[in-house]
């Protein structure tokens, strides 16, 4: 039997199973089917039982969701920075009552939106990850100023995840891969307490630069720095640091992570992936003249997210034989929130929560971000000068920028998202 008489068999022999009704007469059949084809009876049940032209389908209860509040919870999504359901489902609220604010929303959807879980909302955006990327780092080993400084695990008291005030720093470069020449980097300051989260650019990672990023990003933490933990790179063990350290936050303690142990900086780690790649992504960025856009796209963004965007905090973490047991709060907090309910921030640092609070909305926040990250990308995607010179200077002029890599590509695509863009390879 040719391949163009079996199609015209299988369909025939299709429209006759269909129509007939009782078991016994579809048994007789299928062996005729499998006398004539040579099919095996379950491949045969198979073909036969495959789907027809007009047949549904969707089987199952209906959704129950319409159109128009999809649409309606992909804008909030992009609103909020692209988060799973389990951190958007706390705060959707939040949006929808920012957005009537600032326009009509259908109050039919809204309700909709108010009744889906956590898992319902993953369901509907269907989203997908951006890919990620391994970066490259550097450090060199200075010896002498190691040992002048004690380690973390030392120094920092066993209360410091529960009292604000208490920081990890770290520096990742935007190198696109080679660390030749000089290149922006981005100082990643986090509160381990309340994960308040700070990022700041600096131009290389001198003293000079990096000290101006640890300044900006201590002034920018509500509650007192108490002690300060950095890895074990010459950015931060220096002899400069070393001098301006009790300036840049009197009394504080000054710790660094045990070499080659990544997990004694595992709060400010997670977030050099989290937040800081994911907006700028893995290119290089090595003009100077976009350090004020990154300042001000990476202020924003860090502003954003510590007083909208909702994180699980871990409180628990141990071994059960060859079981590993993690203890997460039940409800996503905002890092303001943590720090509005600490007992131990003083009230001070709480009236500037609550002042940026009341100054501040989620919309023109994202507004403001999204403007900050089309001037990076449109400054990134100017073509180069025909000479370029072989070094540029080692300071940029003094001023404010944020986003990178993904950026335009990302505007013309939806306008207005937030979060993880596709990425444009800036060299």
């Amino acid at each position: 039997m040719s391949k163009e008489e079996r199609r015209t068999t299988l369909a025939v022999s299709r429209r006759r199973y269909a129509e007939l009704k009782g078991k016994k007469a579809r048994s007789r059949f299928l062996d005729e089917y499998c006398a004539v084809t040579g099919h095996g009876r379950k491949h045969a049940i198979a073909a036969l039982n495959a789907r027809r032209p007009g047949a549904s389908r969707r089987r199952g209860r209906p959704s129950g969701f319409g159109a128009q509040s999809v649409k309606l919870l992909a804008k909030i999504w992009k609103l909020a920075g692209r988060p799973c359901g389990k951190l958007l489902h706390p705060v959707a609220g939040l949006y929808v009552a920012s957005l009537r604010r600032h326009g009509g929303v259908d109050e039919g959807a809204a309700a909709e939106v108010s009744r889906m879980s956590a898992s319902t909302m993953d369901r509907r955006l269907g989203y997908s990850r951006p890919p990620g990327g391994r970066g490259r780092g550097r450090t060199d080993s200075l010896g002498e100023h190691r040992r002048k400084i004690g380690l973390k695990t030392d120094v920092w008291p066993a209360t410091s995840r529960q009292t604000p005030g208490w920081v990890e720093l770290d520096t990742v470069a935007h190198c696109g891969g080679s660390m030749a020449g000089s290149f922006m980097w981005t100082l990643n300051c986090c509160d381990v307490a309340t994960q308040w989260l700070e990022m700041r650019p600096a131009w290389n990672k001198g003293a000079h630069a990096v000290g101006g990023a640890m300044r900006e990003s201590f002034a920018a933490i509500p509650t007192p720095i108490l002690g300060a933990n950095t890895d074990n790179g010459p950015e931060f063990l220096n002899a400069h640091l070393e001098r301006e350290f009790p300036s840049l936050c009197p009394g504080a303690v000054r710790s660094r992570s045990r070499p080659y142990i990544k997990n004694d900086n595992p709060h400010v780690e997670q977030k050099n992936g989290h937040a800081v790649r994911r907006i700028l992504g893995h290119g290089r960025i090595d003009r100077p003249e976009a350090f004020d856009a990154m300042r001000e796209l990476l202020a924003a963004e860090s502003l954003f997210r510590n007083l909208y965007r909702p994180t699980l905090k871990l409180l628990e973490r141990r071994r059960e034989g060859s079981r590993r047991i993690k203890r997460f709060e039940k409800t996503p907090k905002t890092p303001a929130q943590r720090m509005l309910d600490g007992d131990a921030v003083p009230e001070a640092g709480k009236g500037r929560v609550r002042d940026l609070l009341a100054s501040n909305d989620p919309v023109t926040l994202r507004a403001r971000i999204d403007a900050a990250g089309a001037r990076l990308a449109r400054i990134l995607c100017q073509p180069l000068p025909p000479n370029p010179p072989p070094n540029p200077p080692r300071r940029p002029p003094a001023a404010t920028s944020r986003r990178s890599d993904e950026l335009l590509a990302a505007h013309s695509r939806d306008g207005a998202a937030a979060g993880g863009f596709a990425k444009i390879t800036v060299r």
